[in-house]
């Protein structure tokens, strides 16, 4: 009796087929190129899409952590997409997990990107020897930009919440586009002429094709030889471009660029204030440090001349008494006499004979008389 065939499972087959594929090493890392279509970028971060071509249809998915390095893709867009194949089970559907993509002639540009940049440097004009200051309050600002996009709203914006004072020249330029090396060449030289402060060169965000004037050496050789420094903005925050590299100054975004050129005004003056205040307090502190030492001083001279007027006045007490101890009026009323001769006072006998006329002074009188005899 012919046994039956063995039945498998819908899941056997699938995980069956799901090893087939996922353990090829032809279709591990394998590259595919094609056009996008159904294209979702799902609030997770996920993206899923399908490639095609004029044969056939290819589901796709690239999960978060590859696609914010990816660049931005749009229905329609030709691409080369890197990863591995592998199915997803529940629906039965064969798939390609996407780990990088790149739009088709964007390698080229790259190469382009990378040649032109080695170039430039080894002639030195990204040396930080060649950059020039950006003046501190600008008076006249120049934006190169185009005069429709988000870039110079928010550049203007920003200067007038900031700054709002100076004289902002808006230089309608072609960032995109066969015309967009040439126009942005023209408006750097013409710059040059209207003796503008600093120069805002730049635009939003794009694909690297999008981006490509500001690769260009013309535009290159143009900022290097600007005689004003110019702050570059192309693009978002993870773009660059050769641009970049020679400007005086990159900033991530227009309205970094923005911020960079012109100070916040309100901040200057609160500073401003602050340091008044400093400096106030700082006076008052050395007039009151200034007085604590004169009332310092002058203390220590009043005690100095109370010290010395001490020291006269004791002076003067024993001058007193040494007077005192020579008035003759003091002296007599203690018994004692003065003898004079013509006036004068006599110390001794000498100078004394018989027959001299003499006077003797008494406490309480004097007395005329004639010597008689000296012993």
């Amino acid at each position: 009796m012919p046994q039956d065939p063995q039945i498998y499972t819908v899941g056997e087959v699938t995980h069956y087929i799901k090893h087939l594929l996922e353990d090829n090493p032809q279709l591990k890392g394998v590259q595919v190129s094609g056009e996008v279509s159904n294209l979702t970028y799902h609030r997770s971060g996920h993206v899923y899409f399908s490639v095609k071509d004029t044969e056939a249809q290819l589901s796709c998915v690239m999960f978060k952590g590859y696609a914010q390095y990816a660049p931005k893709m749009k229905a329609g867009d030709k691409v080369v997409l890197k990863g591995n194949m592998t199915v997803y089970a529940p629906r039965g559907n064969y798939q390609m997990m996407v780990t990088s993509v790149r739009k088709q002639g964007v390698g080229d540009l790259y190469q382009q990107f990378a040649l032109l940049k080695q170039k430039l440097e080894s002639e030195g004009l990204f040396d930080s020897a060649y950059k020039q200051a950006i003046p501190i309050l600008p008076q006249k600002i120049a934006v190169l930009t185009s005069p429709t996009g988000a870039a110079i709203r928010d550049i203007l914006q920003t200067i007038k919440r900031r700054y709002n004072r100076g004289q902002v020249l808006v230089l309608p330029t072609v960032v995109q586009g066969t015309q967009g090396a040439a126009s942005i060449v023209k408006n750097l030289k013409l710059a040059q002429d209207t003796g503008v402060d600093v120069i805002i060169l730049g635009r939003g965000g794009g694909s690297l094709e999008d981006l490509w004037n500001f690769n260009e050496e013309a535009v290159a050789r143009a900022i290097f030889g600007s005689k004003i420094p110019i702050v570059s903005c192309v693009g978002h925050e993870t773009d660059f471009t050769i641009a970049d590299f020679v400007a005086d100054v990159r900033a991530s975004t227009p309205t970094a660029a923005a911020e960079t050129v012109v100070p916040d005004l309100a901040a200057i003056i609160h500073t401003i204030d602050d340091y008044e205040r400093q400096l106030k307090r700082g006076i008052q502190y050395n007039i009151d440090f200034k007085r604590q030492v004169l009332d310092d001083y002058s203390f220590r001279l009043q005690q100095i001349l109370t010290q010395k007027l001490q020291t006269e006045r004791h002076k003067l007490e024993i001058l007193e008494a040494e007077l005192k101890a020579l008035d003759h009026d003091r002296i007599l009323t203690q018994g004692y006499t003065l003898t004079l001769k013509e006036g004068v006072i006599q110390h001794g006998m000498e100078g004394i004979e018989p027959g001299d006329q003499i006077e003797t002074i008494f406490v309480d009188g004097r007395v005329e008389s004639e010597v008689k005899q000296k012993k």
